[in-house]
C-alpha cells in the first residue's frame, strides 16, 4: 500500500464522533501492539457499535477495555479497505483478529511467479508452504470464499488470467469471453517464436498488473489502459478503444457498487451475547432452540420450504431440514402453512422456542392459526427486509385474544438481529440449493417434439 495517514484518537465515545462516516480501515491499540484490525464503510457507525457491542459481548468488551487507543484511515471504496485490512491482519497478526490467523480454512490469494503461466489461486491457510519465497505473492486472510472470489472477479472484470489447470489443445472457454487473454494454451501452440514470446511477455505483464492491483495500487493499472485508449482513439482503432473504456467502467463500477462483506463470517458475537438480546427485546425465555422457515420456488414448480435451526444460539445445520411441498402449485403462505403444519405433526423433534418467517404481518396472521391449534404455542415473528426488522405480535387478552403487529428496529450490529440474518440467509441457501437439484431432474421435452397423445 501507498504511504497511508493513519489518524489518533483516544478511546472514548466523544473522540468517536469526531471520526468521519467514511469507508475506511481502524485499528485498536494497547500500548504499542495492535490488538484487533477491523474495515468499515462508515467508520464512525462502527467503533460507535464496538462500544455498544461491549455491553453484551465478551470478546467486544475486551477489545474495547484493553484498547489505549485507536487510529483510522480512510479509503477510496471498500475494496481498497478490504485488501488494506487483510494486509494489516496479516503484517501485525492481532490478538483480537486470531480467528483470521489461527483458524486453518481461512483463505489466501497466491501467485506463484516461478510458474511459466502464473495464475491467482485460492489456497487455505493450512496448504501454504512455510518456506519464505519471493516469487510466490500471498494476499489476505480473507475471512471467506465469497469475498476472496469476489476480490478475484473484480480483477478479472478489468485484467484477464487463465484459470485452467492444464493447458488444452484449443483456446478455453473464458477466451472466447475476454477473461483469458492471450489464453496459454493458445501461446502454447503457437509455432513462430516471435509471436509465442511477444504473448508470453503480455500474459506476464497482465499478471504484474494484478499484483499491483492486489497490493492496492489499480490506479496506475488504470492510468495505463486509458493511454492505450487514447493510442487506440490516435489510430482510429474504435473497437479496441471500446472495449478497453468498458473494462475500466466494468471495474469502477464493480468495486463500487459491490459489497465486500460476509456478515456469516465478520460477526464476531458470541452465541451468548445473541440470546441475550433476543431475550431483551423479544421476552422470551429461554431460547435454546429457533427456527427459521423460508419458502423456495420457481414459477411455483417444484416449490421447497427451508428450516434452518439455531442451538443455543449457533447454527446447527444437522437440524436442517427440508419440506418438499406435495402441491407446488400455491401461494406462499399456504407453502409455509404446508411446511409448519407437517413440521408440528413431529412431536419427535426438539420444541422450539422461538420461530421466525421470512415475510411480514400477512405470513404471520395466517400461519397464527396453526400455533393457535397446540398448548403453549412458541413465538412467532417475522423478519422483514428493506430494511431488516422484525415484525412481533402483541397478545390482548382483555380483548378477546386479540393480535397487534409492531415493528421492531434493532441496531445493524444487534448480536441478536445478526443471528436471526444468518438464519434467514441459511435457510434462502439451503432451500435454493434443494430446489435446483428437484429442478434438474425434471425431464424437459425436446424441442420440436410434442409428447404423445393419447
Amino acid at each position: 500500500m501507498s504511504q497511508l495517514n493513519w489518524v489518533k484518537i483516544t478511546n472514548n465515545k466523544i473522540a468517536i464522533q469526531e471520526v468521519p462516516l467514511s469507508v475506511g480501515v481502524y485499528r485498536y491499540w494497547a500500548g504499542d501492539k495492535i490488538i484487533y484490525v477491523g474495515k468499515s464503510v462508515t467508520l464512525r457507525a462502527r467503533l460507535n457499535s464496538h462500544a455498544q457491542n461491549a455491553k453484551l459481548d465478551i470478546k467486544e468488551k475486551a477489545i474495547v477495555e484493553t484498547a489505549t487507543h485507536i487510529d483510522y484511515t480512510t479509503t477510496d471504496n471498500e475494496f481498497k479497505a478490504l485488501l488494506l485490512e487483510a494486509e494489516e491482519i496479516k503484517n501485525h497478526q492481532p490478538l483480537y483478529n486470531r480467528i483470521l490467523k489461527d483458524d486453518k480454512s481461512y483463505l489466501y490469494i497466491v501467485i506463484n511467479l516461478k510458474d511459466k503461466y502464473p495464475k491467482p489461486r485460492l489456497l487455505r491457510a493450512s496448504e501454504l508452504s512455510l518456506q519464505k519465497d519471493q516469487a510466490i505473492k500471498t494476499y489476505g486472510p480473507f475471512p471467506s470464499t465469497q469475498i476472496a472470489e469476489s476480490v478475484l472477479k473484480s480483477i478479472r472484470h478489468l485484467i484477464p488470467y487463465c484459470i485452467q489447470k492444464t493447458i488444452g489443445k484449443r483456446a478455453c472457454f473464458y477466451s472466447h469471453l475476454d477473461l483469458c487473454n492471450p489464453c496459454p494454451s493458445v501461446i502454447e501452440h503457437i509455432k513462430i517464436v516471435s509471436e509465442k514470446n511477444r504473448l508470453q511477455k503480455l500474459y506476464i505483464n497482465n499478471i504484474k498488473k494484478i499484483i499491483h492491483i492486489l497490493d492496492g495500487h489499480y490506479e496506475p493499472v488504470v492510468a495505463s489502459l486509458q493511454k492505450q485508449i487514447t493510442t487506440a482513439s490516435n489510430r482510429q482503432d474504435y473497437e479496441t478503444a471500446l472495449k478497453l473504456k468498458n473494462k475500466i467502467n466494468s471495474f469502477k463500477s464493480y468495486i463500487t457498487a459491490h459489497s465486500f462483506s460476509d456478515r456469516r463470517v465478520l460477526s464476531y458475537h458470541s452465541p451468548d451475547s445473541a440470546l441475550t438480546s433476543l431475550a431483551r427485546h423479544l421476552g422470551v425465555r429461554p431460547l435454546s432452540r429457533i427456527e427459521c422457515y423460508d419458502a423456495s420456488h420457481f414459477s411455483f414448480q417444484e416449490s421447497v420450504v427451508a428450516m434452518t435451526v439455531a442451538t443455543n444460539g449457533e447454527l446447527n445445520r444437522a437440524e436442517y431440514r427440508r419440506f418438499r411441498l406435495k402441491r407446488p402449485n400455491k401461494s406462499d403462505f399456504a407453502q409455509l402453512e404446508e411446511a409448519l403444519t407437517r413440521r408440528l405433526k413431529h412431536t419427535s423433534w426438539p420444541r422450539p422456542n422461538l420461530i421466525v418467517i421470512d415475510g411480514g404481518k400477512p405470513q404471520l396472521r395466517k400461519l397464527q392459526t396453526i400455533l393457535d391449534q397446540i398448548k403453549n404455542p412458541p413465538l412467532m415473528i417475522g423478519l422483514v427486509k428493506h430494511p431488516d426488522h422484525l415484525i412481533v405480535p402483541h397478545y390482548d387478552n382483555s380483548n378477546y385474544g386479540s393480535i397487534t403487529y409492531t415493528k421492531l428496529h434493532l441496531s445493524i450490529n444487534d448480536p441478536g438481529l445478526n443471528l436471526l440474518q444468518n438464519l434467514r440467509d441459511e435457510a434462502h441457501r439451503f432451500g435454493n440449493k434443494y430446489r435446483l437439484i428437484l429442478n434438474k431432474k425434471q425431464k424437459v421435452p425436446r424441442r420440436g417434439l410434442e409428447p404423445p397423445s393419447g
